[in-house]
């Protein structure tokens, strides 16, 4: 009972507070106390999962490419949509937020079907990919383009 008085009194937050309320008050009318594992399985049980749902919504809702690949881009935002438990349509939105303005662009040039998220990732991939090689091409020189308008 004590245990179980300590940690419920120290949770914080409106839906801790609520939660640890509504346990004590069972308990209390009940007379029967949680064993420790039990407090700790009920526990975890409760906000893991939930704040590990919420965690990954938010790190969703922050991600932009930044200068990251598009290859290292679309892996993490899609660990956080499985992590997160994320419809498609909801990804879909984050994503075109999310990536590469020109690419987004690009990508809507050539036609994508709205909500599909696994057909946007594939060709955000595909022209992401083709826009980094071009970029790595002009950075490096381009030796096989002869621009000195010569004759052979």
């Amino acid at each position: 009972m004590d245990k179980c008085l300590t940690v419920w009194s120290h949770m914080e937050g409106p839906i801790a507070g609520r939660y640890s309320h509504s346990q004590i008050t069972e308990c209390q009318e009940a007379g029967l106390w949680p064993s420790w594992n039990d407090l700790k399985d009920e526990v975890d049980a409760f906000f893991s999962p939930q704040s590990e749902r919420e965690w990954a919504h938010a790190q969703m809702q922050r991600m932009t490419q930044g200068a990251q690949s598009i290859e290292t881009f679309l892996n993490n935002i899609t660990a956080m949509k499985q992590a997160g438990k994320v419809s498609d349509d909801y990804a879909f939105s984050i994503l075109v937020k999310a990536v590469k303005p020109e690419i987004v662009k690009e990508v809507f040039i050539q036609g994508v079907d709205e909500g599909d998220f696994e057909s946007l990732q594939n060709q955000c991939r595909t022209v992401g990919q083709a826009m980094e090689r071009v970029a790595m091409i002009r950075s490096q020189g381009c030796g096989w383009v002869n621009n000195t308008g010569g004759s052979h």
